[in-house]
């Protein structure tokens, strides 16, 4: 009988958290490391192991996820003092990233393990925490179709969607597309309800009345269920955020909310500059933000 594949997860985040959980619920042997411990605690009561370092987890795991906030993060997680390509013996052969960074630096970090002999594919992924819990996750991968081939079975524990765009990078280029759909979306969104309330409609009932319409999407979708939950999710966060500031108040309490939101903007727009195009609805999404930012400075 063929052992099964022993998986490793790096970055217990919002997202990653919650893909992790996925993952070892669904019988697939299961070892963490979280630069902060303690949040791999839930992951360890579920069933998984914890390791000391990337490292160590490398020498463990077969095949290794990452879900990190930064490109210095991932390095860090590859080449550091006690990074995945400094474990003395490696049982890795298979790096999927579920991070969102340029898609240059996705070809560096597989260039870099492929001189260890270690297989990468770039698989960003788009839906938000609510979406990792429930394993809807939509899923953009770029790399080798035989390394995409060996890490399915896994990304089908916490996606619905998985979609194979190219080679190393193209995940990226896709995720970079999507966020300018979810960003444009949003901020429509946020027009939409500044217009409608000046004339006393309630947000919950504008996103209400286009439900089933060609104006719904997933961001109405979960605007409204952050609303009805009373809780405040990204895309609610960002909406109201951007709504706010067409009436001439910039909430600049909810700044430091916004960071690794906006890189994904970033991102976007600097891939679109090396190639001059031009993303003027983006564009104006990140100077209010970037505004914010300043103010709170």
């Amino acid at each position: 009988m063929t052992r099964p594949q022993i998986i490793g997860y790096i970055g217990l985040g919002d997202i990653g958290a919650p893909m992790a959980e996925r993952i070892v619920r669904a019988g697939w042997p299961l070892v963490v490391w979280n630069r902060t411990a303690e949040k791999s605690r839930p992951l360890v009561e579920a069933g998984a192991q914890a390791a000391a370092s990337p490292a160590e987890l490398a020498a463990e795991c077969d095949l290794v996820f990452t879900c990190l906030g930064s490109v210095s993060a991932m390095h860090d997680v590859l080449t550091g003092d006690s990074g995945i390509l400094k474990a003395p013996d490696r049982r890795v052969r298979l790096v999927v990233d579920n991070s969102t960074v340029p898609p240059a630096d996705a070809k560096v970090f597989a260039k870099s393990l492929a001189e260890a002999s270690i297989g990468f594919i770039d698989a960003p992924v788009s839906g938000g925490a609510v979406g990792a819990r429930a394993g809807t996750l939509a899923v953009m991968v770029g790399g080798d179709p035989t390394d995409v081939a060996q890490a399915e079975p896994v990304l089908k524990t916490f996606a619905s969607k998985i979609t194979h765009l190219g080679p190393v990078g193209a995940g990226q280029v896709m995720k970079a597309c999507n966020q300018v759909l979810n960003f444009g979306t949003m901020a429509a969104l946020a027009e939409a309800l500044a217009l409608g309330e000046q004339y006393g409609l309630e947000p919950a009932n504008i996103v209400e009345a286009v439900s089933g319409g060609f104006a719904d999407s997933n961001v109405c979708r979960e605007f409204s269920r952050s609303l009805a939950q009373d809780d405040i999710s990204p895309v609610r966060l960002l909406v109201e955020t951007l709504e706010a500031s067409y009436k001439g108040n910039l909430q600049t309490d909810l700044a430091g909310r916004l960071g690794i939101l906006m890189k994904d903007l970033s991102m976007a727009m600097d891939m679109a500059r090396i190639h001059g195009v031009p993303l003027p609805v983006i564009s104006h999404f990140d100077s209010v933000f970037r505004l914010i930012h300043h103010l709170k400075e």
